[in-house]
């Protein structure tokens, strides 16, 4: 076969598929940002159009490969799953249901990436919200700790030495003694180590061999937005997130790397808030990189009764 032939049909074809990309139908249809989406409402059509922009690449390049080589075709590229999760709650009053986080890796994907890998490798599962706060007429759940979980939990430290938490922090009857309760089987040991849990080689300090690149000011803080929790050091983030039950813009914004949304559930999370709390260690402090004050709430903030997440689903 003369491959002269063969060319020219080919070429027409590439001519074909150039047209077609730049028809004005086609054009109509893609919208190209000029700045970074920076609210939650322009992020779909940011994703809408990124997409259509790269499809329509990829058609190019599989046209011209077809003008040249006449053997090369390359498949549009599309992303994968894992930009939603879910989250199994339970607790010990019996508030049961799931709760669903639209995640955005196109704002934050690092932080996106962090949650998803922990996630996946089972930290979350078994753990509780350890601290249910409140200020005023705001409030926030804090989970995301590993050693919140009921059953042994170990990890490597800077110096690659396994510590362990023993569990139990509730005990089987879900609960540990408070001014109206009194229980038997919960490990105060296990309840000081809470706070301080994450992934292997992670601490809260400056010596932490696994950090996070900040990604701030990307998502608002608003009611239903979750956003990974940092400690003194802006690359402080380990495997730890607060859950926003109401406007924390003030408080979080530009100093905190919000990742997703809550579409479904919310009405879960709203009824942990009324839960008897006791006295944490510290107080929950809102850090703050500028000159601002930053945010301080009381210190009475862990629940007496376990607030469970029995598993993170990442699809």
């Amino acid at each position: 076969t003369n491959p002269a032939m063969l060319r020219s049909p080919l070429l027409l074809l590439a001519v074909a598929g150039v047209c077609n990309a730049f028809a004005p139908s086609s054009l109509a249809s893609v919208r190209l940002p000029t700045q970074r989406a920076t609210s939650l409402r322009t992020a779909p059509v940011m994703q809408a159009s990124e997409s259509a922009d790269i499809t329509r690449r990829n058609l190019l390049a599989a046209t011209a490969g077809l003008a040249l080589g006449g053997v090369t075709f390359s498949a549009p590229v599309i992303a994968e799953g894992g930009n939603t999760a879910t989250m199994k709650i339970k607790t010990a009053e019996g508030v049961e249901g799931d709760v669903t986080i639209q995640l955005y890796p196109d704002l934050a994907p690092k932080t996106v990436e962090r949650f998803v890998f922990c996630a996946k490798e089972g930290l979350y599962d078994g753990t509780a919200f350890h601290r249910v706060a409140h200020f005023l007429k705001k409030s926030v759940l804090v989970g995301g700790d590993p050693f919140t979980k009921e059953e042994k939990y170990c990890y490597k430290d800077i110096k690659d030495k396994e510590t362990c938490s023993d569990g139990l922090g509730y005990g089987p009857d879900g609960f540990f003694t408070s001014r109206v309760k009194q229980s038997r089987d919960d490990s105060k040991k296990t309840r000081a180590t809470w706070d301080k849990g994450g992934p292997s080689k992670w601490r809260k300090d400056g010596l932490s061999q696994l950090k996070l690149e900040p990604e701030f000011g990307k998502i608002p803080h608003e009611r239903g937005v979750i956003s990974m929790r940092r400690f003194n050091a802006p690359e402080s983030a380990g495997s730890q997130f607060i859950i926003c039950l109401s406007d924390m813009t003030a408080e979080m914004d530009g100093n905190y790397a919000a990742f997703g949304k809550i579409t479904s559930g919310l009405e879960v999370l709203d009824k942990i808030v009324g839960t008897e709390t006791w006295k944490s260690p510290s107080p929950l402090i809102f850090t703050r990189d500028d000159k601002k004050p930053e945010a301080t709430w009381g210190a009475w903030d862990q629940p007496v009764s376990r607030q469970g997440i029995e598993k993170v689903i990442i699809s």
